[in-house]
């Protein structure tokens, strides 16, 4: 596997909008690029993209191309993605302690 390519702090590549959904998403193993845009639907393609690109070039996110009859890629996270699973898993449980209290989130102007 090439080096990641993390230039700065290692916390900026969890940043931003969707990376944190896609990399729940892919805690629980490999998905297919429609599986994500399926289960993120009010993220564009292009975005999805680009988040999945920005992840692997970080060396948290792996493609992994499926044999024929299924013959499509899929995305997984590497072992040093998977070592975000117990953060990944905490931020699970609070996000249901939060709906539990009614937190909805905050909404986009």
């Amino acid at each position: 596997m090439p080096r990641p390519l993390i230039t700065g702090d290692p916390l900026e590549t969890i940043e931003g909008r969707w990376i944190l959904r896609i990399l729940l998403r892919l805690k629980n193993g490999e998905h297919r690029f429609s599986d994500l845009k399926s289960a993120l639907p009010r993220i564009s393609s292009n975005v999805l993209t680009e988040r999945i690109r920005a992840l692997e070039s970080a060396g948290l996110v792996e493609r992994h191309f499926l044999p024929p009859p299924a013959a499509s890629q899929v995305y997984a996270l590497t072992s040093l993605g998977a070592e975000l699973g117990p953060a990944l898993e905490a931020i699970e449980k609070w996000q249901s302690i939060a709906r539990e209290h009614g937190c909805q989130g905050l909404r986009e102007d």
